[in-house]
């Protein structure tokens, strides 16, 4: 009697076979929902690192800006300052005749923003050197013949894959010499307007335009263009863009990033002539041709961190020039071919790296 009433139909075993089927069902359905889950939180977190990737890659770089922009203010003021500075005590120009004019205090501070202006200048054209490499890696074989070809005098082959910090001091050579070309002549221009004879007025004059530029950002030369703060400086910059694109020989046009960093270079190469020319007499600049024996007094060698056991004797090329101040000297940049001490003196100079 037990074993009848405990032993299942046929229609009980079909039920529990249906609910099973449901349950797995359910089950397969949850799974499916939790994988989508999984998946989309995956592609999120994909993402998110990709975003985070870009973010430590332009952090990187804005820190190498920083580096650059610190090391090089750095070894200008340290240049250009003593135990007492010529341009402190007065000596090296006419103290009288400032002091007559209620210039002194005016003269030394133009000094002190010069400095700045100098490393500023140097750190903005490396960077412009480091956005032109970048561009000029993509544009093919023709490019890089014309850049051989432009360094041809100075005995020097370029590689951008084996050595691309040397294309990169090289190319920073080549824009420093476009961009202090004429860099005596009075308004650095090659046609130059409203000349003031008055030599006092015209510091006053030059000091008051550096006061305007430097504040000068690369958005309000998007909005109002170079031409609304200055002529002058619009037409400078004008003037080196061609002259840049035609010693390059570039075929195409420049992406913002790369107009931004010329602005930049450009801006701080005119503020280092406004202040050279803030003072009187002015400040002059001095520059040295291959060939030239070096000298640490008024040459800084860039190259010597890779060759330290060399000693430069012969300069190869300048980088970027020097400045006269006051008795004081701004170190012009050169790299230079090298004397190795433990090879013989028959086997002559070493090349540079």
């Amino acid at each position: 009697m037990f074993s009848s009433l405990t032993r299942k139909s046929p229609k009980s075993t079909g039920d529990v076979s249906v609910a099973r089927e449901e349950q797995w069902k359910i089950a397969v359905a949850e799974l499916s929902h939790k994988l989508i889950q999984a998946t989309r939180n995956r592609d999120g977190a994909l993402l998110e690192a990709s975003r985070l990737k870009y973010s430590m890659a332009e952090l990187e770089k804005k820190l190498n800006k920083l580096e650059i922009y610190c090391h090089n203010l750095k070894s200008g003021l340290d240049e250009c300052s003593s135990n007492s500075p010529l341009y402190q005590s007065g000596k090296g120009y006419n103290t009288h005749q400032y002091q007559q004019n209620g210039l002194m205090g005016v003269s030394e501070k133009v000094i002190e923003q010069f400095l700045v202006s100098v490393s500023e200048a140097r750190s903005s054209v490396r960077l412009l050197s480091r956005s032109l490499a970048m561009q000029l890696r993509h544009m093919g074989v023709r490019v890089y013949e014309r850049i051989s070809a432009l360094l041809q005098p100075y005995d020097v082959r370029i590689s951008f894959y084996k050595n691309p910090k040397s294309v990169l001091f090289y190319l920073e050579a080549m824009l420093n010499r476009a961009f202090f070309e004429d860099f005596e002549s009075a308004g650095f221009q090659k046609t130059p307007v409203n000349q003031i004879l008055n030599p006092f007025e015209r510091c006053e004059a030059n000091f008051a335009s550096f006061n305007v530029l430097n504040e000068l950002t690369w958005e309000e030369v998007l909005n109002k263009g170079t031409r609304h703060f200055s002529e002058e400086f619009s037409k400078f910059c004008d003037r080196k863009m061609s002259e840049i694109v035609a010693m390059l020989g570039w075929n195409r046009a420049w992406p913002e990033s790369l107009l931004q960093a010329f602005f930049s270079a450009s801006k701080n190469v005119w503020l280092v002539h406004l202040l050279a020319n803030s003072v009187h007499p002015g400040l002059p600049i001095f520059r040295v041709d291959k060939g030239i024996n070096f000298d640490s007094v008024y040459m800084e060698e860039m190259g010597g961190d890779r060759a330290r056991k060399l000693v430069p004797t012969m300069v190869r090329i300048m980088i970027a020039p020097g400045f006269y101040v006051y008795g004081n000297v701004v170190r012009c940049q050169v790299l230079c071919k090298y004397y190795n001490p433990n090879v013989s003196n028959d086997q002559g100079l070493t090349p540079s790296p």
